[in-house]
């Protein structure tokens, strides 16, 4: 009971008010999203605002919260993985190799050498041996070639961003990022050596070289184990259990079999738990069928994981070497700056890129996140001579990125013509023009909830004398319905169209519609009705109110939670129909795009037949395809099919 009360209790303390915080920290880093920062930024704030230099909620020694970093450090190894889905960016393959071969080679190369040069005016090194200097400059090269593709995902996503500088610019975050960690797994080893002060001689290499092979066997056979461990159905909760101790197990791994190996060799030979951990993720999104799957539970929990992670490294960070570096931490800045400038304008002249794209090209770069201070976390816990400083300056050299990064983008994005943002009239989507022809409380109220939706909603009533102060939507009124009257009112925009009229007038007016506008929606709503056949010669619905509520009921009855769906009653869940437009889904499997997680495909229309899509189903253009989701996934899908 005395060992428990005195070493056990200590522990539970910490962990308990560390869940606290992150739980607050989880909720409180939003105010920041308000402000127009970043999530972690508020993660980072929040940290160090209740770690034990200021507010002191948690004790100065968090050695103790370790795993978390082991945990989280795994859980990001294997979402930067997960990211690089090869049959999402085959077609701009050599393009994103060549922008990041330039983006790789030259930021190392110079940052290496301007940090090498300035190392006597950054306070640490000032006096160090060559040794040390060295390796901080590689190290620190190394975390500059890192970009954020979350930052830079997000900010694409918000502009509805698509085009050849969007995709070149997308994929290289996303595959820089993984060579940075293979990379890094090196240049870490080889810095070890030289810091002990042993020589680094071909014996050094080949054990630096056998770690990294023995890391990328590991992260084959745990991706296998990941794939085993997805056939068997279990809770989400238990799911993600599972794949954070797998992940925490990488990092005790690593330690243990670097121990049993150190016995046989006088140069230590290291695994990688980063490397283990992303060579995981890219099997199983790219060589599994549980890619989905995979990256449904990522994203469901990685907010949580992402919370404690950043909110951890905020409270660990010392606020007095933070106070006593900032200036070395903009001149790092201004480095690592120089240096994407020089690689991005560089590699965007071996591309043949315009002169828009050239000037622009450094801006997707600048952001860091989550890879970058999983490496500097490594640093600082295994290089005890100079991690607490290297850490404290490198975070702020982050958080600096994370401040001018995204607004740089958005710029660019602008500039070079890839973003389609919303216009103001169109708050929510494009192409959702909508006409009502007729005037009355069902054509209002539909017109009020179409433009409540987000719709661009107008009503055309032939009836002058009619009171539409009530309305509050906008409503034309005109002496007749004909093509001109049409015309002026800019009828040809219409997606669709709705006609409260009486049989015979309905069907005069769908005519009009059918050879002046070829308007694709025709929509005619009838109390009563002889000739439906008419109607449906020329491609037009006809809606019955009665025997569409038999319907709605009959349909309730067999399925309640699709019928909720469908008429828009579960929140957050909207259905809309999407014509792919975009030349590059022409031909492209459903299997082989990376929709946004939530997202459900319903029904793919060809040429007027329906198609219950699969997974090898494949899009042509000029396809309907019928989603499920919220606005924002929908929005997303848009983007991707359309431009």
């Amino acid at each position: 009971m005395h060992v428990f009360s005195s070493d056990i209790t200590p522990i539970i303390a910490v962990i308990v008010a560390f869940g606290i915080i992150v739980t607050a920290s989880n909720h409180l880093a939003k105010i920041f999203q308000k402000i127009k920062l970043p999530l972690i930024t508020g993660f980072i704030i929040i940290g160090i605002l209740t770690g034990p230099y200021l507010l002191k909620m948690l004790p100065g020694d968090l050695t103790r919260l370790e795993f978390i970093n082991d945990i989280s450090l795994a859980f990001i190894a294997l979402a930067s993985g997960s990211e690089m889905f090869l049959k999402e960016i085959r077609d701009k393959i050599k393009d994103i190799s060549i922008m990041t071969a330039a983006q790789f080679i030259i930021i190392f190369t110079v940052s290496f050498i301007l940090i090498y040069l300035s190392s006597d005016y950054i306070p640490f090194l000032k006096g160090t041996n060559q040794n040390i200097k060295i390796s901080v400059a590689l190290l620190t090269a190394v975390i500059f070639t890192a970009s954020s593709p979350a930052s830079a995902i997000a900010v694409i996503n918000e502009l509805r961003a698509k085009g050849r500088f969007t995709k070149i610019a997308l994929g290289v975050t996303i595959v820089k990022d993984v060579f940075v960690i293979m990379f890094f797994s090196g240049i870490f080893a080889v810095t070890e050596v030289i810091v002990s002060g042993n020589d680094f001689n071909a014996q050094a290499v080949i054990s630096v070289f056998i770690g990294l092979i023995l890391s990328v066997l590991f992260g084959f056979l745990y991706g296998k184990i990941f794939e085993l461990n997805f056939k068997i159905p279990k809770n989400e909760y238990l799911e993600i259990t599972i794949i954070l101790l797998l992940g925490w197990s990488m990092f005790y791994l690593s330690d243990v079999t670097t121990d049993i190996l150190g016995k046989f060799s006088v140069h230590p030979i290291h695994l990688e738990a980063l490397l283990i951990g992303i060579i995981a993720g890219f099997y199983v999104t790219n060589n599994t069928e549980y890619r989905e799957h995979f990256e449904k539970i990522l994203h469901r929990f990685g907010h949580y994981v992402y919370a404690a992670f950043f909110t951890l490294i905020g409270a660990t960070l010392s606020i007095d070497l933070l106070l006593k570096y900032w200036l070395v931490a903009f001149l790092l800045f201004g480095i690592r700056i120089a240096a994407i400038i020089f690689a991005s304008v560089t590699g965007s002249i071996i591309l043949k890129e315009t002169k828009k794209e050239i000037v622009s090209s450094w801006t997707p770069y600048i952001t860091q996140a989550g890879v970058s201070l999983g490496l500097i976390t490594l640093v600082s816990a295994r290089f005890l001579g100079f991690g607490a400083e290297f850490e404290a300056i490198l975070i702020t050299v982050i958080i600096i990125n994370q401040f001018i990064g995204p607004p740089l983008l958005k710029f660019a994005l602008l500039k070079v013509g890839d973003a389609h943002i919303k216009s103001k009239e169109h708050e929510t989507d494009f192409h959702k023009d909508v006409f009502i022809l007729g005037i009355g409380g069902k054509a209002v109220m539909l017109a009020r909830t179409l433009k409540r939706e987000g719709y661009a909603v107008q009503i055309i009533a032939d009836k002058p004398n009619v009171d539409t102060s009530a309305c509050k939507v906008k409503v034309n009124l005109v002496e007749e319905i004909n093509p001109k009257i049409l015309s002026d009112l800019n009828f040809a925009s219409a997606d669709s169209v709705v006609i409260f009229r009486t049989e015979d007038v309905a069907f005069e007016i769908s005519e009009l519609i059918y050879e002046h506008f070829g308007t694709p929606n025709i929509i005619v709503v009838l109390e009563t009705h002889t000739d439906i056949l008419r109607f449906q010669e020329i491609g037009v619905t006809v809606v019955a109110p009665t025997a569409a509520l038999i319907a709605l009921l009959e349909h309730y009855v067999r399925s309640p939670q699709a019928t909720s769906i469908l008429l828009g009653m579960q929140e957050a869940r909207e259905t809309e129909d999407i014509e792919v437009l975009a030349d590059d889904i022409h031909a492209r499997a459903l299997r082989d795009l990376q929709f946004p997680v939530g997202i459900l495909i319903l029904s793919v229309t060809r040429n007027g037949e329906i198609i219950l899509p699969k997974g090898y189903t494949r899009l042509r253009k000029h396809d309907i395809v019928t989603v499920v989701g919220s606005q924002e996934q929908i929005d997303l899908v848009r983007t991707k099919l359309q431009f």
